[in-house]
């Protein structure tokens, strides 16, 4: 069997919607995010600011699945993560060693967390909407903080004054639910 990191594969597209568009439509019951500029938020979100993060699963040779999403939208100098999920049935599936690895990395959510927080690095700070305990713990472990505002989270890109975190996490709040 080949090792853990042979067998799993995160990629950021500009429009995910050809692989991971069951997937969402299986977690949310909901369509699938497709990039475009009024995405029913309270913001512009034109589909340049787009980057879907998808986790791929390397079965065999012959058998590849779609098994994370994440939407990561650049709004101002932030990203606003939403849409995070993992297929239902992936963990009981995977062989034991494999899933031993998984775990020990925090899961799928925690490692595509990890990589948009490597990779998507011209911010000041990556901001979650997270009403979900489960995936607040995750999030949690993954370096996200709680903000004074409920179900916002943030993780902190750059240095910046006391007053100015405040007043960036006043602007993301003002959006509502992302």
């Amino acid at each position: 069997m080949k090792p853990f990191d042979e067998s799993l594969h995160l990629s950021f597209f500009r429009n995910a919607q050809f692989f991971a568009a069951d997937l969402f439509s299986e977690s949310f019951a909901s369509p699938f995010p497709v990039p475009r500029e009024s995405a029913g938020l309270s913001i512009a979100t034109p589909a340049g600011n787009w980057w879907q993060e998808v986790a791929f699963y390397k079965w065999s040779e012959s058998n590849l699945e779609v098994v994370g999403f994440c939407n990561w939208i650049r709004y101002a100098d932030c990203y606003l993560c939403g849409g995070m999920c993992v297929r239902s049935t992936f963990y009981r599936r995977l062989p034991r060693e494999h899933w031993l690895v998984c775990r020990e990395r925090g899961g799928i959510a925690q490692m595509m967390l990890e990589t948009a927080f490597r990779d998507l690095t011209d911010c000041v700070a990556w901001f979650g909407y997270c009403g979900d305990r489960k995936a607040y713990v995750v999030d949690i472990r993954a370096g996200y903080q709680p903000t004074r505002h409920k179900y916002l989270i943030v993780k902190w890109n750059a240095e910046l004054s006391d007053a100015r975190k405040r007043e960036v996490e006043d602007s993301i709040a003002a959006i509502g639910p992302f």
